[in-house]
């Protein structure tokens, strides 16, 4: 489709500007692909090519053969988690798509996203990751000294946190310094009353901390075969794994110089023993989870609903089968299934589902265990950290193994032509021209309706905005070129001679 330089760039900053949004705030590299080509193909715009990498999105386009390619990159800002963010992102490239809204409205609105308010202020922040903590204890049935000490050690380790990023500290020391409060919390409840299970104070903030780590966005990439972006968020989680790993082995030395005992004692529950416990817990840790993480107010019940449904299932089916691993993959696959096709359903990030429906599977015994026994017998040591490793693993695969059936199942349910959520797709899929047929077709549709076809670069469904078509003529533009409507007459003339 012809185009001046000046709407070229337009279509470019809107693009680039909603990719990095996305990007910043967790969503795979897939779906940030599949959102930035949505974008591109609904203005009109062939030959697209989007790579995505760890902290970068590049989008290329040619308009012919004989043309000079026109390139834009721009790079990704820190990661934060703010689904409200995420939302208002997605609110607009949907909104585009379907002719809500026009290219110089969007692009103001996207500008403006970055330099919002937060939704909910740093004390309700810390507030909420402090319940969050509360509730995880709750769920190993501890008592209310050790629930009221996990509150308030989860709260002051995202406190924490929170000041040293205003002072430009790397997230590694972040999580070492978190690690040491948990333990330091820990001392002190076994101090206070030496009966009580001090180990879940610490078990309770890994889960705080593990929490927001992006696994998930990782093993994504990985499994659709994203394996740049895949490394670095790997390696990113790695690292700040290593930062928690290092903070509660200095605060169980520590402990040990003191005499404090803070293992893993055979009293210690490994399930939730009642269904109600399962609720009540799973419902305060997607519930501050969400506050935590500036979900809108409108999604924060269904996250709570969705992460206690995930720890029910898990508890009912560990209770059964005796396999941790079973039980989360189930867990984290039936998530994964029903946070797309809510998020699709109520027009929001799935993300936000997904990653409170994951909180109540966490690992988090596991890792305590396996750092006890990095201290006292280094092969049992290991041996719980491999199997935390493989829990971490099933519940990620679990996890993208749902979004993406639910993401196929979606589209005979949907309402509109337009998904809210992109599916997640492949960069192996060659580039190809669109195929539109808007002969006769074009004149039996209803003026104001979105026209759906596939995206230039991958088999992704997007939508033309009807304003496109407004000008008849600018269909002959959007016709194939002859050699390939040729070459494909041609292909089909071949299948049918060869079919029996």
């Amino acid at each position: 489709m012809p185009t001046d330089s000046a709407r070229l760039h337009a279509v470019f900053d809107l693009a680039m500007r909603i990719g990095e949004g996305l990007l910043t705030n967790g969503a795979a590299a897939s779906e940030v692909t599949a959102t930035v080509l949505r974008v591109t193909s609904s203005s009109g715009l062939r030959n697209v090519s989007v790579q995505v990498t760890f902290n970068e999105v590049t989008i290329s386009y040619l308009a012919d053969e004989s043309a000079t390619p026109f390139t834009r990159v721009r790079s990704a800002g820190e990661r934060t988690q703010d689904f409200a963010r995420l939302a208002a992102f997605e609110d607009i490239s949907h909104q585009y798509l379907s002719g809500e809204l026009p290219l110089d409205e969007a692009r103001h609105r996207a500008a403006a996203i970055p330099q919002r308010q937060p939704l909910y202020r740093l004390v309700l922040v810390v507030a909420g990751f402090a319940v969050m903590g509360g509730a995880a204890a709750l769920s190993f049935g501890a008592g209310s000294l050790v629930v009221v000490a996990a509150t308030l050690a989860a709260g002051l380790l995202i406190a924490a946190a929170e000041l040293l990023a205003r002072w430009s500290i790397p997230p590694f020391y972040s999580q070492a310094l978190g690690g040491l409060v948990a333990v330091a919390a820990a001392i002190g409840v076994s101090a206070i009353d030496p009966t009580e299970n001090s180990s879940i104070v610490v078990v309770s903030c890994l889960i705080v901390q593990l929490a927001g780590l992006s696994s998930i966005s990782a093993v994504q990439d990985a499994v659709t075969g994203w394996y740049i972006t895949a490394a670095g968020r790997m390696l990113e989680t790695l690292m700040l794994t290593v930062g928690i790993v290092v903070g509660v082995r200095a605060g169980l030395l520590a402990a040990d110089a003191i005499g404090a005992d803070i293992s893993v004692t055979a009293s210690m529950p490994l399930s939730i023993t009642t269904a109600l416990v399962v609720l009540i817990s799973g419902l305060g840790m997607g519930l501050g989870y969400g506050v935590g993480t500036q979900t809108p107010p409108r999604l924060l019940l269904m996250a709570a609903l969705v992460a206690a449904g995930s720890g029910l299932v898990s508890h009912l089916i560990a209770g059964t089968l005796h396999d941790r691993t079973v039980a989360v993959g189930v867990a984290a696959f039936l998530t994964g299934l029903v946070a797309t096709a809510l998020a699709d359903r109520v027009r929001a990030p799935s993300l936000a589902f997904v990653m409170a429906g994951v909180i109540p599977l966490v690992p988090g015994s596991r890792i305590y265990r396996g750092l006890l026994g990095l201290q006292d017998d280094l092969s049992v040591g290991i041996s719980e950290l491999l199997e935390a490793a493989q829990i971490a693993i099933a519940i990620a695969a679990g996890v993208v193994l749902g979004q993406l059936i639910s993401s196929r199942i979606m589209p005979y349910f949907r309402r509109s032509g337009i998904a809210y959520t992109p599916a997640i797709s492949s960069p192996f899929t060659t580039m190809r021209r669109r195929r539109l047929s808007l002969g006769t077709r074009s004149r039996r549709r209803r003026r104001g309706t979105a026209v759906i076809e596939p995206s230039t670069m991958t088999g992704e469904m997007t939508a033309l905005s009807p304003a496109l078509f407004e000008d008849a003529d600018l269909l002959d533009d959007l016709e194939p070129p002859a050699d390939l409507v040729d070459r494909d007459r041609g292909e089909r003339r071949d299948e049918d001679e060869e079919v029996p």
